[in-house]
């Protein structure tokens, strides 16, 4: 298999960046069979599929044997990327963004952030910068609940206008924009989403904003902020990766095929692990270490290759390697306990 990077000039700090292609040749990056009694539960997992359809649709070139472990519906919304309030990357303009430990998130374990006015001006905003794809339906989506101020703006920004704008209530009793979904949840939660096909191909600000009639210390509490896209649009995101790398991150040693596809697996990985929705016979702690394994050695891969300009192909391939025997690992986990028919009896003993 192989893999594109990228390099760059360091030098040029106010020209844009400058791309020479080259190939890293891979062995095949093969996936073990899965047990036909668990074939179901996986493809039922949401937060899994997401994790498999990055794995596969996002990897700079095809990952074979995965027709088991990946769900046929290519309209399926899956995740494509966190959106959080609390980063060194989120921008906040006269506005407070904390973690609110009062208030528990709706059956997950996602943090709840209060996003607070501070001064009396204008403009009151958190924003997110990301490059998005002409023609790819993009849903933003959030999990909210009045506690206070009644309502957030949502805006879709390109380098230029404005191309979106729109309310998401919290009162029940206001009216809801037509191009706004809102589904009740437990506990006075609200799911809010908003599709958004950008005509062009472009960096696009995504701003969460207080109205003009807000006042100091008026706030909103959120969770689970995220762009999701139907699954077919993943390997098409893909082919736009040293764009979206090189517009968001410092990759020193320029390999942005596979840092953009690690960053992609790594947030899959978040969110499988935060939702905590492991189907019932596999929600056992020995299959969670082996995700968490995973999921830590995807981290120390993206942060070399992000850190290191002087980062080895040889150890690029070493380490491709290791997580491939770690993920087939977790399946080796899986299709031991699906077999284990001695714990099924064990369990009607006790």
């Amino acid at each position: 298999m192989s893999f594109v990077s990228c390099d760059t000039n360091p030098n040029k700090q106010q020209a844009p960046k400058e791309h020479k292609v080259k190939t890293i040749d891979f062995e095949e990056f093969k996936i073990d069979d899965i047990n036909d009694k668990a074939k179901n539960d996986l493809r039922d997992w949401k937060n899994f599929q997401s994790l498999m359809q990055v794995i596969v649709s996002m990897a700079p070139t095809k990952i074979k044997n995965t027709d088991d472990l990946v769900l046929s519906n290519p309209d399926s919304l899956l995740l494509y990327s966190r959106l959080y309030p609390k980063n060194s990357k989120t921008e906040k303009i006269n506005t407070a963004v904390e973690q609110d430990w009062r208030t528990p998130a709706n059956g997950s374990r996602d943090t709840v952030f209060r996003i607070e006015k501070t001064k009396n001006e204008q403009y009151s905003f958190v924003q997110w910068q990301r490059f998005l794809i002409a023609n790819i339906p993009y849903t933003f989506s959030l999990i909210s609940k009045k506690v206070n101020y009644p309502q957030i703006d949502l805006y879709f920004e390109d380098e230029s206008s404005q191309v979106l704008k729109t309310t998401l209530s919290l009162d029940t009793l206001s009216p809801l924009a037509s191009n706004v979904k809102r589904n009740n949840l437990s506990d006075e939660w609200y799911k809010f989403e908003v599709t958004f096909s950008p005509k062009k191909t472009s960096n696009y600000l995504i701003k969460l904003s207080f109205d003009e009639d807000a006042k100091v210390n008026d706030n909103v509490i959120l969770y689970r902020s995220v762009l999701e896209i139907p699954a077919k649009y993943f390997n098409q995101v893909s082919k736009y990766s040293d764009k979206i790398v090189g517009a968001h991150s410092e990759v020193q040693s320029s390999y942005y095929s596979v840092f953009f596809w690690l960053m992609q697996i790594e947030d899959a990985m978040k969110e499988l692990l935060t939702n905590d929705s492991f189907p019932e016979p596999i929600n056992t702690s020995t299959v969670k270490a082996r995700f968490r394994l995973f999921q830590t050695q995807i981290k120390v891969l993206a942060d070399n290759i992000k850190n290191n300009p002087d980062f080895k192909e040889e150890e690029l391939k070493s380490n491709i390697k290791l997580i491939e025997h770690t993920f087939n690992s977790i399946i080796a986990r899986i299709n031991n306990i699906y077999n284990n028919d001695l714990d099924e009896k064990m369990k009607g003993i006790e």
